[in-house]
């Protein structure tokens, strides 16, 4: 099969990695501080805004592969060369469907 051609802007197509128990279909990516604090002066005005331990957080939605089993909460999994710490996991089924799977996990600042 010849490659797809494309012409314009060079933009970032599909997903970003994959995982070994499920085909993902579909990733979200965010990026938050935990600490947040600001300092107002006398008047009201914000004039110091301390942002700290960062947080990269993210949802995977994808369904289920036969051979291999959904790993437990609080286990790690490298997506994107980041490593997460699975926070939870949804696996849904229906009687006329492929099993989907939700996994939700968080990376924090200190914790390799």
């Amino acid at each position: 099969m010849p490659a797809p051609i494309e012409y314009g802007v060079a933009l970032f197509y599909g997903l970003r990695d994959s995982v070994t128990y499920m085909v993902v279909q579909s990733d979200d990516l965010s990026q938050s501080f935990a600490l947040d604090v600001e300092v107002a002066d006398e008047n009201g005005v914000v004039i110091t805004n301390h942002l700290d331990d960062r947080r990269k957080e993210i949802n995977l939605d994808g369904v289920l592969k036969v051979a291999d089993a959904i790993p437990e909460n609080g286990t790690q999994f490298t997506y994107d060369a980041v490593q997460y710490i699975i926070k939870s996991i949804d696996d849904k089924g229906v009687n006329k469907d492929y099993r989907k799977v939700t996994v939700k996990g968080i990376k924090y600042q200190e914790i390799a």
